[in-house]
Order: structure tokens, then C-alpha cells, then sequence
């Protein structure tokens, strides 16, 4: 994938991700918030009804013994003074009064304002269960509005006025929750009153619950941080993987085969296979990519699976076939397995070229047990570009190589070139392992090498990698 492509994606994929991860902080910022806003009402509510009906509590209270304590004619001075008592106990009341119906009227029996001295006549009450709360009504003798709480016992009504003002200030009723006397005020209704028979307390239909986002531009930076440095990065590398490994089954990228010659006989030692793509990309790029992708077993296996699509079988008989690998490609069971599912003609056939490096040396008893394995089977294995890098003797004493190539930088004719191959020839042949001379681009380098003991080659003297038909009818 190129770099603007994997910007592109980098953006496009930083962009779903913010829209998705703040819709849902959102959401769950918005519902947490809307739970907390649910609970500090719950406890408005609570407590707004536990005062409201301590009150009424007190008022009834007063009622009932009034109307226990009363009995027919006993308006007496004590009685009185005792209701102006119990009157005080309650803010905003004006008067207890007790009215008693006589035929078609009702008239004053008695008052906490006291005796009058002759006959107060009122609206004729009206029996009841329980305890009612009217209001509120105009009183042209007090000139101002007032609550009514009442019960009737029989014949009597006794009852207490409330002045409005006073009540509205104890109530206050909010948008939160109200008090409805008979369906007075519109709502859900949250609870009836334990007191008082025809009073409810709603919840106003008109109250909007105030959401508030204390959270969620801090979180959404949060968000924003964790999926470009974190998430977005994996995202755009596992679609990076998905594609790449796409292009390595759909034949993106294809085999070129380059001979190795045995310069003794004219005839091709083995092949080695290389990796192209289709389009002008380049090769290095790709490789560099398949490995950051860890996809170095996927194209390898594709290779090795390319080769026997490509040649028939006496052919892979009479030929080797050399296929680069890493020490992640050893430390990979599915690659071991893959591997040993190839059948002997196959297995005999390949050479695997470990590149060496750091890696070979950070667990290499696994390596060792790895190789082992392999070479139990028929594989071979050569240490490509012997000479650079990480090399060190110990590669030839630690590892069972059977082949040495010599890196291409030591065919440049300096004393100093000259010296390290000689040394290199020289060590292959003593330990017995097969050399291979990498980098043979004139006549020049061929004869040398033979001079120096080294009879395979490899390079564009002989031939540069080519199709799979191409290598069917070279001859050196």
C-alpha cells in the first residue's frame, strides 16, 4: 500500500472511529447523566412529599382532636383558648372554626376567634370521607384568599383556614413536582397524599429535565487520543495485512528463477527463487512490507506452492530449488507443518536459504531443533550472504548448514575482497560444506573464482532471474 493511500485509510479510519466513539460516549454519558438527574429527583420528590405531608400531618392532627375533644353545646372559654393553642402550631392558619348543620343552613358552633354573641350563618357543609383541602376562596371579612381543611363528624364540619400565601410558601410548588387538589394541575401523577383524600402530587407534564455534559468533551479528546495512537493503527495494519495477503493468493506477486552453475560441468547446481510483482512497484518496498505485515510465511508458502504449479515432475527431479527465509520463518509451527506436508520428492528438492541476523542467535537452540527437524526430512539449508551483518564463525559451528554463499560485495577485486573470500573458500571446504559464489557479472569474476577453489556461481553472467519457461530451456 503506498504512503498516501495508507494516510487516506489512516484518516478515514480516525474519523469512523472518532464519529463511532463519541456517539457512543455519548450516549452512555448522556444515560449516566440522565440516571443521576433521575435519582436527585427521586429524592426532590421524597423529600417535597415527606414535608408536605408532615404538615398536612399536623393540620389533621388538630382536626381529629378537635373534633374528639368537642362535643354538642361545650364552645366553652378553655376549649377556645385551647384551639388557639393548636392554631399556633400551624404557620399560615387564621382560624379553627366548627360548623354544625341545621336544616338547610350551616351555622358557626364555634371558633377560635371566639364567641360572637349571636348566630353565624354559612354555606350549608357538606358530609365527606375523610380529610378534603378546598381552595383557594375569597373571604370578603378577611380580604384575603385562604385554604380550607376540613372533615365532618356527623352534623359538624370542623375545619381550619389557611391564608393562600401561606401555603404556596411552604408547598413550593416547582417544576420538579406540585400538589393537585381534585385534578388540579396536570401531570403524572407521582403519589396520593397519605392525609388528605382529594390532594395528589404530580409531576408536571410542562417540567424539561435538564442533561448536562460535564464529561463529554474531556472524554471525547480522551477518545480521540486513544484511537490515533492506539486503535486506528491496528485497524489501518489489519486491513494493510487482509489486502497484502489478498494480492499473495490472487497472484499479485509471481516466481522468477535465477540458476546457480556448476562452472566443472556446465550444468544448473540449483535455482533460486525470487519474488516480483506485477506492476512497476518496487520489489524492496514490497519485501519490506510483507515482512513489517508478518506475512514472510504467507509468501514463502506461496513460493514453494508456486514451484510445483510451475514444473513438472521430472523437472523438480533433477533440479534444486533455493527459496530465501528468516528465522521467523523457524520460530513459525504453521510453517514447519506446511513443510512437512510436502511429499519426499519435493522436501529433497528444496534448499532453504536463511538470511542471517540477530534473531538466529536469541533462542537458537529452538532454531537448531527447528533445522534439525527439517534436515531429518530431506530439507537442506544454505546461510545466505555469509560475510555481512550479524555473521560471526559461530553460525558455522552453532548451525548444520549445508551450503555457504559468499555475499556479492567480496567479487569487487581489492586485495582486502580478495583476502575475506579466500578465507571464506577455505573455511567451506574445511568443514565441509558446499560454497556458492554470489555476484558474477564478467568472465573476469568467473575465472577467479575457479582459481580460488569455487566452482558454483551465481550472477548475471550466466543469467538474470527469469520466468518459469524461460528456466525450463536455459542452458549454461
Amino acid at each position: 500500500m503506498s504512503q498516501s493511500s495508507r494516510m487516506f485509510l489512516t484518516v478515514f479510519i480516525n474519523l469512523l472511529l472518532i464519529i463511532a466513539s463519541t456517539s457512543l460516549l455519548y450516549v452512555l454519558e448522556s444515560n449516566w447523566q440522565a440516571k443521576k438527574n433521575q435519582e436527585s429527583r427521586d429524592r426532590t420528590y421524597e423529600f417535597y412529599f415527606n414535608k408536605v405531608e408532615h404538615y398536612l400531618g399536623n393540620v389533621a392532627n388538630t382536626l381529629n382532636f378537635i373534633s374528639e375533644e368537642y362535643s354538642e353545646g361545650s364552645c366553652s372559654r378553655p376549649f377556645i383558648l385551647d384551639m388557639r393553642k393548636k392554631l399556633f402550631n400551624i404557620p399560615g392558619a387564621i382560624e379553627l372554626g366548627i360548623v354544625q348543620t341545621i336544616g338547610d343552613q350551616g351555622v358557626i358552633a364555634c371558633s377560635s376567634w371566639g364567641e360572637s354573641g349571636h348566630k353565624i350563618f354559612v354555606r350549608k357543609p357538606s358530609p365527606h370521607d375523610g380529610i378534603l383541602l378546598t381552595g383557594p376562596h375569597l373571604i370578603n371579612s378577611l380580604e384575603m384568599p385562604v385554604y380550607v381543611i376540613k372533615k365532618t363528624v356527623e352534623n359538624f364540619e370542623f375545619n381550619i383556614l389557611i391564608k393562600q400565601k401561606s401555603v404556596d410558601n411552604f408547598i413550593m410548588n416547582s417544576r420538579e413536582i406540585a400538589v393537585s387538589i381534585a385534578d388540579g394541575t396536570s401531570g403524572e401523577k407521582y403519589r396520593d397524599s397519605n392525609i388528605i383524600t382529594d390532594l395528589s402530587y404530580v409531576i408536571p407534564t410542562n417540567h424539561n429535565v435538564q442533561k448536562h455534559s460535564l464529561y463529554f468533551i474531556p472524554g471525547s479528546l480522551l477518545m480521540f487520543i486513544i484511537c490515533f495512537f492506539l486503535i486506528s493503527p491496528k485497524f489501518v495494519r489489519l486491513i494493510e495485512k487482509y489486502i497484502l495477503r489478498f494480492k499473495i493468493k490472487n497472484h499479485y506477486y509471481y516466481n522468477e528463477y535465477q540458476p546457480i552453475v556448476d562452472t566443472k560441468n556446465q550444468t544448473i547446481f540449483s535455482i533460486e527463487v525470487f519474488l516480483r510483482v506485477k506492476n512497476n512497484s518496487s520489489i524492496q518496498e514490497n519485501i519490506e512490507n510483507i515482512k513489517d505485515l508478518d506475512l514472510c510465511v504467507d509468501h514463502s508458502l506461496f513460493q514453494i506452492d508456486q514451484i510445483w504449479k510451475s514444473f513438472d515432475r521430472d523437472f523438480i527431479q533433477q533440479h534444486s530449488f533455493q527459496v530465501n527465509i528468516s528465522s521467523r520463518h523457524l520460530e513459525s509451527l504453521v510453517f514447519i507443518k506446511e513443510l512437512l506436508r510436502l511429499d519426499p520428492l519435493q522436501r529433497e528438492s528444496l534448499i532453504l536459504e536463511v538470511t542471517e541476523n540477530e534473531s538466529l542467535m536469541i533462542d537458537k537452540n529452538l532454531m537448531k531443533s527447528r533445522m534439525t527437524r527439517l534436515k531429518s526430512h530431506g530439507f537442506r539449508f544454505a546461510i545466505d550472504d555469509f560475510g555481512v551483518e550479524y555473521s560471526s564463525l559461530s553460525y558455522i559451528s552453532e548451525f548444520d548448514f549445508d551450503i555457504l554463499k559468499t555475499d556479492k560485495m567480496f567479487i569487487e577485486d581489492t586485495s582486502i575482497n580478495n583476502a575475506v573470500l579466500k578465507a571464506v573458500i577455505n573455511l567451506a571446504h574445511e568443514v565441509g560444506m558446499v560454497c556458492i559464489a554470489e555476484g558474477v557479472e564478467k568472465a573476469e569474476d568467473k575465472i577467479k573464482l575457479c582459481e580460488m577453489g569455487v566452482y558454483l556461481h551465481q550472477g548475471w553472467y550466466y543469467g538474470r532471474s527469469m520466468s518459469a519457461e524461460n528456466i525450463v530451456d536455459f542452458k549454461v
